[in-house]
């Protein structure tokens, strides 16, 4: 608070000001009894700076000089707009002193016409030629504001009061490098009239140098994981074993194995009960020690609204040479293109700060994909290397691809090339990864996810594939992979990304219908295929058990009887015989006459009415199936390579189990059936 003597602040006033060798620009000091040329809207505000206690006027530290911005002249109530005059962005940084509620802008609500939703905020308002977007655009897909020919490209409210319900005003910056010699005007609004509906604003200047620091937010952090523990609260228990976020949505994910750790990251939006806010997609984090129990840990990366990213979207892990892990992820803004950023971690992966260098890359003429996104990491020899996935057009045509780029360090990387472009629309979440002495690469290309087996020229960083397939056949059927997209796509698994274990397994992963898919062991099969099975530490969820053997089935279905369930493993064995069809039913209701069929009839896989393309028979005696039901989710893997997600709807009661074989005889080899354990039976939260 001001004690001081006003001399005391006039000599803080010009230390400040000599910071960076004199060469801040001043955009509001606040020192005089009025705004000047700034313009003043609702009664917020009041006519000018706070110079002099207010009424009821909660206590305020932190402010320089003798007078400050505070939107409670009218009370906590009150309602108003405070507006910059124009100016010219010449330095890197805008720096200011901000404290009050915690009201975020809001991105979407633009009524009245002068406020915008319950927002209590700074805002920059900029001209939108720094944007590579037309302003139609910007304002409607991007949901940025629009305040006549300018848009809102930063945003920062106060962080709360503080424990004593005084207000602590801190350092704010804006990295605003991007928007050098752009005309810009600084927008502060309060538009809530509820508890804590004010914010207190000094010394906005324009310097070399941010004053706050941007590299770390613990503060977010913090408040994101508080609000997910109240969401929580409110949320219904999880049941089930495949991992799933409590709250708020799952996707895009990154999985690493470091010190007896599988680390889980992926994308959520930690406020998504607040509406149209702008900090959203963070990355949550999960580990577990056994791919089936996880513990959650607090978000880990945030978006940085400092810089105009909104969006951290999918990425890599890394421990690099000095045991120091890294995170590299796609970062999106509205003014800039999709740029690779990077973070460092604590020896315990939960505080985490980001590269001062960032962008570590950046979309440069010498790639020709129009963009990169999705990073994946591996080290080949002393070196690593980072792909993205993306697209280039030839002529007219857009097809998808993966870049490839080259660091020694993990800080400074180079293109190499384009090494192999597909006949699909896009690429997302590509992998690469040796198996044996091939190379195995992965993605999902708007549609159903690949894989293409090969040989990498490490000479001239080209990839040859000699065979390819799909990771997951649902929907593949349907789908043409030269005109579909991801809206038109039926299937319901994603593939991610995959990593190798302290047992050197290639484990993959991907996003099934309620979160995570079930672990999946990559293995390279003589006839060139990759072949797919559940992690066997899956077994530990084993509780009751039924088996039978040497089962004769002739135009029938049997019910296994003293085991259903929803949550189920479920492994059989089928010699075909002389049936036309044969296979299991699951969430049978008692009657027979609901279900769900997974069916062969000798060559190809039915699953829930969609038939695989794939050629299951071929070269096989007889028919494996591991079937993992966990309630409305449904995978099945048949001899250990062809792979099929679904999701079902059906009755709760319905939770049965059949074998059948309709027109002709089949041998029944083996029958298992599992009830499994929920991994969040003891979730009390």
């Amino acid at each position: 608070m001001k004690t001081q003597p006003r001399i005391y602040w006039f000599l803080m006033f010009m230390l400040l000001t000599a910071v960076g060798n004199g060469q801040e620009i001043f955009i509001g000091q606040f020192e005089a009894d009025d705004y000047g040329d700034w313009q003043v809207s609702g009664d917020a505000f009041g006519p000018g700076p706070v110079n002099t206690p207010l009424p009821g006027l909660r206590p305020v530290e932190g402010f320089l000089g003798m007078g400050y911005v505070n939107s409670v002249h009218g009370g906590e109530a009150s309602k108003g707009v405070l507006m910059s005059p124009s100016f010219v962005i010449e330095r890197d940084y805008i720096n200011f002193l901000v404290g009050g509620g915690y009201h975020p802008g809001g991105r979407l609500v633009k009524k009245p016409v002068d406020f915008w939703g319950d927002e209590v905020c700074v805002n920059l308002l900029v001209d939108p030629g720094v944007v590579p977007y037309t302003f139609d655009l910007l304002t409607t897909h991007h949901n940025r504001l629009a305040v006549g020919d300018h848009v809102v490209l930063r945003t920062k409210t106060g962080d709360g009061l503080a424990s004593d319900g005084g207000v602590e005003m801190k350092w704010a910056s804006w990295d605003v490098r991007s928007m050098r010699g752009k005309s810009a005007r600084i927008r502060i609004v309060d538009n809530f009239a509820g508890p804590d509906g004010f914010i207190c604003v000094d010394q906005i200047f324009q310097g070399d140098q941010p004053n706050a620091d941007i590299l770390s937010s613990p503060d977010l952090i913090r408040r994101a994981d508080e609000n997910v523990k109240r969401a929580k609260a409110k949320a219904p228990p999880r049941r089930g074993y495949h991992y799933q976020s409590r709250v708020f949505g799952f996707g895009g994910h990154t999985v690493y194995y470091h010190d007896g750790y599988y680390h889980l990251f992926y994308i959520y939006n930690p406020f998504g009960d607040r509406r149209d806010i702008f900090s959203h997609n963070f990355w949550a984090h999960a580990r577990s020690k056994d791919l089936v129990y996880w513990e959650d840990l607090p978000p880990a990366i945030w978006p940085s609204e400092e810089n105009g990213e909104f969006y951290c979207a999918s990425g890599a892990v890394a421990v690099g040479d000095d045991g120091v892990p890294r995170i590299f992820y796609t970062s999106r803004s509205s003014e800039r293109a999709m740029d690779q950023m990077a973070a460092v971690g604590d020896q315990e992966w939960v505080t985490w700060r980001k590269y001062k260098t960032n962008p570590v890359i950046t979309n440069t003429p010498e790639n020709p994909m129009t963009h990169g996104t999705d990073c994946a990491l591996f080290k080949h020899e002393n070196r690593w290397y980072m792909i993205l996935g993306g697209g280039q057009f030839f002529g007219e045509e857009y097809k998808g691809c993966f870049s490839l780029y080259g660091s020694w360090d993990l800080i400074h990387w180079d293109f190499l090339s384009v090494p192999y472009v597909a006949e699909t629309r896009g690429w997302e979440e590509p992998d690469m990864f040796p198996l044996g002495d091939k190379w195995v690469v992965a993605a999902e290309p708007f549609g159903p996810s690949q894989y293409f087996v090969g040989n990498f020229d490490w000479d001239k960083y080209k990839f040859t594939p000699e065979f390819q397939d799909y990771l997951d056949y649902a929907g593949v059927a349907d789908h043409d992979p030269t005109q579909g997209d991801m809206h038109k796509f039926t299937g319901h698994f994603i593939f991610c990304e995959t990593l190798e274990d302290g047992d050197g397994r290639r484990i993959g992963f991907g996003i099934g219908p309620v979160g995570l898919s079930l672990p999946r062991i990559f293995e390279l099969r003589p006839d060139g295929r990759l072949g797919q099975r559940p992690v066997p530490e899956l077994e530990k969820l084993r509780r009751e058990h039924v088996g039978q053997s040497n089962i004769k089935l002739t135009d029938e279905s049997r019910r296994v009887i003293g085991i259903e369930g929803d949550l189920l493993e479920i492994k059989v064995e089928f010699e075909p015989g002389g049936a036309e069809e044969f296979g299991l039913k699951v969430r049978c209701s008692q009657d027979g006459s609901r279900f769900v069929r997974i069916a062969c009839d000798g060559e190809y896989l039915e699953v829930a009415g969609d038939k695989t393309p794939a050629k299951l028979m071929e070269g096989e005696q007889t028919l494996r199936l591991q079937v993992f039901l966990d309630k409305h989710s449904l995978e099945v893997f048949a001899n250990d390579w062809v792979v099929y997600t679904e999701s079902i709807s059906v009755p709760p009661t319905d939770l049965g189990v059949e074998v059948f074989s309709n027109a002709g005889t089949t041998s029944v080899k083996s029958l298992d059936v599992w009830r499994l354990d929920s991994i969040w039976s003891d979730e009390n939260e």
